[in-house]
C-alpha cells in the first residue's frame, strides 16, 4: 500500500503546490488580490472537484480488471472515460459562466467579486485539460503506473512558478497581468501535464492490444453509475468549504485572506490522505479483482490507519507553530490576527478530515459510492454549514464560527463513513 500511496500522495502534494506558489506570489499584491483569487478558486475548484469525482469510477473498474489480469478491459474503461471527461468538462465550463450571478446571490463584496471574475476569465479554460488529465491519471495509477505522473507534476510546477514570476509582475518584458497572470500560468502548466500523461496513457492503451470494436454502453453506464455519486459526493464536500469562503466574503477582504491562507494550509496536508485514499481504492479493487477478499479488507484498514497517523502529526504541527506557518504567506498584521486562531481549529479537525477521505476511497474500492454521498450531505449540509453560518454570521463569532461549523461537519462525516466501511468490509473478513 505504501509503495503505491507514496507516489500518489507526492502527486497530490505536487498538485497542491500550484496553489501554494500562486498564493505566495499573489500575497505580494495584498489582501484584495488574495481574497479575490480565493473566492474565484472557491467556485472553480468546487466544480472541478465534481468533475474529478465523475472520473473516480475508473479506480473501481480498471483496478479490478488489472487485478484480474485483463489490461484490455482497463484500456476500454479509459477510452470510455475520455468521452465522459470531455462531456463533463463542457458542462462545468458552462457552469463557470454563472459565477457572477452566484456571487451577487450570496452577497460577496463587489470588489472581491470583481477580482474573482477577472481571475476566472482565464482560469475557466483550464477545466478541459484538467479533467482529461484526471482521466489519464486514474487510468495509469489503477495499474500502479505512477512515475510519469510525478514527472508531469514536477514539470508543471516549474513552469507554473516561472510564469507566475513573469506574468504577475511583468518581468522579462512581459506585461504585468496581476491575477490574470497567475491564471495564465496555471493554464499553461495544466496543458503541459496533460501532454505528458496523455502520451503515456495512449502508449499503454496500444500496448494492451485493445482495439475499438464499437461503443460499449454497459462500460459507459457503469462509469456513470459509479462516477455520478462520487462526483456529487466530492462536490458536496468541496462546496461546503467553498460556500464557507463565500460566506466569509460578507466579512470583507481581510477575513477572506486569513481564511484562504489557512484553507490552503489545510488543503496541503489533506493531499496526503487524499493520495492514500486513491491508493486504498486501487488496492481494495485489485484485491477483489484477484479474488482475495481478505486482502481487500486489509488494504482498506491499512490505508485508514496510515491516513489517520499522518494527520495526527500534522495536527501537532498546526497546534505548535500556527503563526510561523501563516507568516510563510503574509506578514500583514490584520490577516495574521484572523488566520492564527483558524490554524488552531484546523489542527483539531485534521484527523477527522484525513479519516473521512481515506474511508471514502476504501468504500469506492468495493464499489460503494452512494453512502459517502449521503454521509457528506448530512455531515456538512444538514449540520456543519448551517451551524457555521449561525455561529459566524448570526451570533457574531466571525471566521472562527464558520470554521467550527466546518469542523463539526467533518467529525460527523468521518463517523458515518467509518460505520459504513465496517458494515461493507465485514463480509470480506469472513471469507
Amino acid at each position: 500500500m505504501l509503495r503505491l500511496a507514496a507516489p500518489i500522495a507526492a502527486l497530490q502534494l505536487g498538485l497542491m503546490l500550484y496553489g501554494v506558489v500562486d498564493m505566495m506570489f499573489l500575497g505580494r499584491l495584498g489582501p484584495d488580490a488574495l481574497s479575490g483569487v480565493g473566492v474565484g478558486n472557491a467556485v472553480y475548484f468546487g466544480l472541478f472537484i465534481a468533475g474529478l469525482g465523475a472520473m473516480l469510477g475508473i479506480d473501481t473498474m480498471s483496478s479490478r480488471a488489472w487485478g484480474a489480469g485483463q489490461p484490455k478491459v482497463c484500456a476500454a474503461v479509459f477510452v470510455h472515460a475520455v468521452v465522459l471527461a470531455l462531456g463533463t468538462a463542457l458542462i462545468l465550463f458552462a457552469g463557470l459562466h454563472l459565477a457572477g450571478p452566484f456571487y451577487r446571490l450570496v452577497g460577496v463584496d463587489p470588489g472581491v467579486a470583481a477580482t474573482a471574475l477577472t481571475f476566472l476569465g482565464v482560469l475557466k479554460y483550464t477545466i478541459f485539460p484538467g479533467i482529461l488529465f484526471v482521466a489519464c491519471r486514474q487510468y495509469l495509477q489503477s495499474m500502479d503506473v505512477t512515475r510519469p505522473l510525478l514527472w508531469a507534476i514536477a514539470l508543471g510546477n516549474l513552469l507554473n512558478a516561472f510564469l507566475n514570476w513573469v506574468l504577475i509582475f511583468g518581468r522579462l518584458g512581459a506585461p504585468a497581468l496581476g491575477v490574470r497572470g497567475s491564471a495564465t500560468a496555471s493554464l499553461a502548466a495544466t496543458w503541459l501535464m496533460l501532454a505528458v500523461v496523455g502520451t503515456v496513457a495512449a502508449r499503454r492503451v496500444r500496448a494492451s492490444g485493445w482495439r475499438f470494436h464499437g461503443w460499449h454502453r454497459s462500460v459507459f453506464a457503469e462509469l456513470l453509475a459509479l462516477g455520478i455519486p462520487a462526483g456529487l459526493q466530492t462536490l458536496t464536500e468541496v462546496c461546503a468549504f467553498a460556500f464557507t469562503t463565500l460566506l466569509m466574503g460578507r466579512l470583507g477582504a481581510v477575513p477572506v485572506s486569513g481564511h484562504q491562507i489557512v484553507l490552503n494550509m489545510a488543503s496541503v496536508t489533506f493531499m496526503v490522505p487524499l493520495g492514500i485514499s486513491m491508493s486504498a481504492a486501487v488496492r481494495v479493487g485489485q484485491g477483489l479483482g484477484a479474488g482475495d477478499r481478505p486482502a481487500a479488507a486489509r488494504a482498506g484498514d491499512t490505508a485508514i490507519a496510515v491516513g489517520v497517523a499522518f494527520m495526527a502529526l500534522t495536527a501537532a504541527v498546526f497546534w505548535a507553530v500556527p503563526e510561523a506557518l501563516v507568516r510563510l504567506y503574509t506578514s500583514d498584521a490584520a490577516v495574521l490576527a484572523v488566520a492564527v486562531p483558524l490554524v488552531h481549529i484546523a489542527a483539531l479537525f485534521q484527523v477527522f478530515d484525513g479519516a473521512q477521505v481515506v474511508l471514502t476511497g476504501a468504500l469506492r474500492g468495493v464499489g460503494e459510492t452512494r453512502l459517502p454521498l449521503w454521509a457528506n450531505l448530512f455531515g456538512h449540509w444538514a449540520v456543519g454549514v448551517p451551524v457555521g453560518a449561525t455561529l459566524g454570521l448570526s451570533l457574531g463569532w466571525g471566521p472562527r464560527g464558520l470554521w467550527w461549523g466546518l469542523s463539526l461537519g467533518l467529525v460527523l462525516t468521518a463517523g458515518l463513513l467509518y460505520w459504513a466501511w465496517r458494515r461493507r468490509s465485514a463480509p470480506l473478513r469472513e471469507t
